[in-house]
């Protein structure tokens, strides 16, 4: 299945002077509506951020960065209509490429796939030297099963920036998915060499490792996944499951009791441990017997 990639709020702070690159080595940024909404948006607290937002487009309404910031709020809340007006109200004053992706994630759920593919083209053919438009629509075009087209896409994407790294992750996985699996994982490679804690791109390459049989590397790759996000009990069973496989007990042990601390009421994970708790002892009771068959023999000699 494939995951719609949605742009997050826009992070540029207001300084003393608007830089679009950051707020590195300024004043630190001005207390106002817009980073004050950015700063309940970090913190997920979504009805701070609107309300801060609304009230810096009540001093400015075009205020294109609130309008946008605003629109994202709405759709992480699953109002998309509301959130597609905001999209709209920014493109009105400005081109802008993120939200003509976010506009276009909106129509293609909706059903609204013309639409969708449409943004999508002028957003690619508006902004040429971005990698960002074509790499959506590659991903819009794999969900419509053209899959050669979507291929097509993703190179162009990679072309125009060989260091896109959501165009290398989305080429690897449609590789994979066309078992090329020598290419696959050499995008994948190439996305987390990119963006090394990314837990989408460090996943994919633990399962393709998985899959050809390097448990050793998919657990590396997964282990890394686990750091990032810790309350994932799906992943510390696959550990479990991974480690059990490579009859690495006590690291499978580890990684089943730390699943369990998440969802104490598993099945699948208590009978996985019952099951290597009795490897473990069927293993003590062989040693055991040959330990104590050397002794015996020592003792007749």
């Amino acid at each position: 299945m494939l995951n719609f990639l949605k742009f997050p709020v826009k992070l540029f702070l207001y300084c003393q002077v608007i830089f679009f690159v950051g707020c590195t080595n300024t004043p630190a940024p001005i207390d106002s509506h817009f980073n004050r909404g950015v700063e309940h948006y970090d913190n997920k607290d979504y009805a701070k951020a609107i309300e801060e937002y609304k009230l810096a487009l009540r001093k400015n309404p075009k205020d294109t960065f609130a309008l946008y910031n605003l629109g994202v709020v709405y759709q992480d809340q699953g109002k998309h209509d509301r959130a597609a007006e905001l999209y709209q109200d920014v493109l009105k004053h400005t081109e802008d490429t993120f939200s003509r992706i976010n506009l276009a994630s909106i129509h293609y759920l909706q059903g609204k796939k013309e639409d969708a593919f449409s943004q999508l083209n002028t957003a690619a053919n508006k902004n040429p030297d971005s990698a960002h438009p074509l790499s959506v629509l590659g991903e819009f075009q794999e969900l419509e099963g053209q899959l050669a087209e979507a291929e097509q896409t993703y190179l162009k994407a990679i072309n125009i920036d060989n260091k896109h790294s959501a165009s290398h992750y989305r080429l690897g996985r449609l590789l994979l998915k066309k078992q090329n699996y020598d290419h696959g994982i050499e995008h994948i490679l190439k996305a987390v060499d990119i963006e090394p804690e990314n837990p989408t791109y460090l996943e994919a390459l633990g399962t393709e490792f998985e899959r050809s049989g390097k448990l050793l590397e998919a657990a590396n790759s997964m282990e890394r996944v686990s750091v990032l996000e810790p309350d994932r009990f799906d992943l510390f069973v696959r550990l479990g499951d991974i480690y059990k496989k490579k009859k690495m007990y006590q690291e499978a042990l580890t990684r089943y009791w730390s699943a369990l601390a998440i969802k104490n009421d598993d099945p699948y994970t208590h009978r996985s441990v019952l099951e290597i708790y009795k490897t473990l002892s069927d293993m003590e009771i062989e040693k055991l017997k040959k330990l104590e068959g050397q002794s015996s023999f020592a003792q007749t000699h």
